[in-house]
């Protein structure tokens, strides 16, 4: 009702301006609400226009409405999606994993998957440093890390490959073994310690092998070779057939992999 009242105010208002302006002059042969119609109706918008302003403005009542708070939105809502941890404690998760990073690059298949087990005085290193891996019985629920190999294929070159991701109080330059020709080591932007190479140990055997430690202390390692074990000829062991004249990945390729955000 005080709505309705302050419009009735208004247009009242605006007649007697109207009765005002119009006082002491003659007479005219026609409605005189008509002679006004226009700069009154002109008026009357302008005043109703008003009034809805302050009737949307108004502390709300009965008679008002007051903007409601705007629904959260999918952008706005808050996120229920659990994170994932940067280590993936199963080979089944490893590998989900590894074929995301991998995208069109390259195909590959599993021949040996292990969960790794915390470390201890009887396992101070995870296995997995070659192609011998001695396999451990593991309570997935105390898994800290695992461990695939195989073979992999990339625009139609097959090789071995052997990828471990698991926490170590290691350094990088440490995976370098003695084989490892030129091992450089780098600090990349995020405080990341990456360490690449390439093991020629016998002859026609190439391997390439990146490691890379996160700020977390995490470890990506990542070999590739052209023959049966991915380090190339292991110490005192034959290295196995070869699958082609050079590894399936270059060593710029194992670089993006292991430092790729899609882990």
């Amino acid at each position: 009702m005080s709505e309705l009242r302050t419009l009735h105010d208004a247009f009242a208002e605006l007649e007697r301006r109207a009765d005002a302006a119009t006082a002491g002059t003659a007479p005219i042969a026609r409605p005189r609400r008509a002679a006004r119609l226009v700069p009154v109706a002109a008026t009357v918008v302008a005043v109703a226009s008003l009034v809805a302003g302050a009737v949307w403005l108004a502390p709300g009542d009965s008679g008002t409405h007051a903007a409601s708070p705007p629904t959260p939105s999918s952008s706005t809502a808050p996120s229920t999606t659990t994170a994932r941890s940067p280590v993936p404690t199963s080979p089944d998760d490893l590998i989900a994993r590894f074929r995301v990073v991998l995208g069109d690059t390259a195909t590959f298949q599993v021949t040996q998957e292990f969960a790794l087990p915390p470390p201890s005085s009887a396992n101070p290193q995870p296995p997995g440093t070659g192609s011998v891996v001695v396999p451990h019985a593991v309570d997935p629920d105390t898994s800290v890390g695992a461990l695939v190999a195989g073979t992999l294929t990339s625009a139609g070159v097959t090789g071995s490959v052997s990828l471990t991701i698991h926490p170590s109080d290691s350094e990088p330059g440490e995976w370098c073994d003695p084989r490892i020709e030129d091992c450089e080591v780098s600090t990349l932007p995020d405080g990341s310690r990456l360490a690449t190479g390439t093991a020629r140990p016998a002859p026609g055997a190439v391997s390439h092998l990146a490691c890379l430690k996160r700020p977390d202390g995490t470890i990506v390692l990542l070999r590739v070779g052209n023959q049966e074990d991915p380090q190339g000829a292991a110490i005192n062991s034959p290295g196995g057939r070869f699958y082609s004249p050079q590894p399936p990945l270059t060593l710029d390729q194992l670089k993006a992999i292991v430092t790729s955000d899609k882990w």
